[in-house]
């Protein structure tokens, strides 16, 4: 483990996974350099937050700002990615958006002689949808659809720095929720989705991981000793009768379900993506996300997990804390 306090750039700083990320490391007496597109919006994330704290601003698609802002890092943490496509963000510009970004953020910290890099990949990388288990050592696998390609290309170019020895780890984490959500993730999109719409009722499940769970997670592997690694923090799986029970445990209302045969949900979203090319569309299901509800099965949390300290909570808790949070800022 690191035996003195570094200083770590965390990218996408202010997105739900960046900014519970940044508390994390200062709770843990780190030194924390916040790379954002948006000054203001950090200023109002991290309001009356504690410990040393500096924000830059810069853009993962633009290397001369990354160069900047990694210089006089021990290490950095790259969150920042892309993840829906809407009328200002084409399925090209999201690829594009995501492998730049992250030849720059960790190509740039492997330039620069960083010893601590952690790479937040997705589970979604190593999604076969065949019912083939999944664990570290699985490889990435192809995508019809824009994140998942992006996500798979920028897996591969890291594993190729990995396997010529550089110190870059990888973590692959669920759906990603927790209070404090900076601007309602697609993860916590579709909670609220399942609230005051409803559940689907088809095949397949999610996993979920509590944003503060992950950032533990990924303190932890920035303190571990340097070298190429990677960690599943995929969180808690859930069948979806699971999910509409635990959600009127926690609304106090039992949320509409409504069986769906798994073709015809993957059907709907492949019809929402054509329509948001033309057309804002609030509910949250793309042709990606459908096959993903469909198809998906268990996956485990890393063994060594447990070994550096990283329990996660209950995931009641995690959905009775995330709709309360929800409904306390009136996002329900």
């Amino acid at each position: 483990m690191i035996s003195r306090p570094g200083r770590f750039l965390v990218t996408g700083a202010t997105g739900l996974a960046g900014s519970h990320t940044v508390r994390a490391l200062l709770d843990a007496g780190h030194e924390v350099r916040a790379f954002v597109r948006n000054p203001d919006k950090a200023t109002r994330v991290f309001e009356g937050q504690g410990g040393a704290l500096d924000t830059v601003q810069g853009d993962i698609s633009d290397l001369a700002s990354v160069r900047a802002a990694l210089r006089g890092c021990d290490g950095v943490i790259h969150c920042a990615a892309v993840v829906a496509i809407d009328l200002g963000n084409t399925p090209e510009a999201l690829i594009e958006t995501n492998v730049v970004g992250v030849r720059n953020v960790v190509g740039t910290a492997v330039e620069q002689g960083l010893e601590r890099i952690v790479h937040v990949s997705s589970l979604a990388t190593l999604f076969r949808g065949d019912g083939t288990e999944i664990s570290e050592t699985s490889e990435p696998q192809q995508s019809k659809h824009a994140y998942g390609q992006s996500k798979t290309i920028a897996e591969t170019y890291v594993r190729e720095l990995q396997a010529k020895g550089h110190p870059v780890k990888i973590v692959y984490p669920g759906a990603i929720i927790a209070p404090n959500d900076p601007g309602l993730t697609e993860s916590m999109n579709a909670v609220r989705a399942f609230i005051q719409d409803f559940v689907p009722l088809t095949s397949g499940g999610i996993q979920f991981i509590d944003a503060r769970d992950l950032a533990l997670t990924h303190a932890r592997m920035l303190e571990a000793q340097p070298g190429p690694a990677r960690y599943l923090a995929a969180g808690t799986f859930l069948r979806w009768a699971e999910v509409a029970s635990l959600l009127e445990a926690a609304t106090g209302k039992r949320p509409r379900t409504i069986p769906f045969p798994a073709p015809l949900l993957r059907a709907i979203g492949w019809s929402l993506d054509q329509l948001r090319r033309v057309m804002p569309i609030e509910l949250p299901l793309t042709a990606e996300a459908a096959t993903y509800i469909t198809k998906w099965h268990p996956v485990p949390n890393s063994e060594a997990l447990d070994a550096m300290g990283v329990n996660f909570r209950d995931i009641s808790e995690s959905l009775q804390d995330t709709v309360d949070w929800l409904r306390d800022t009136g996002r329900i």
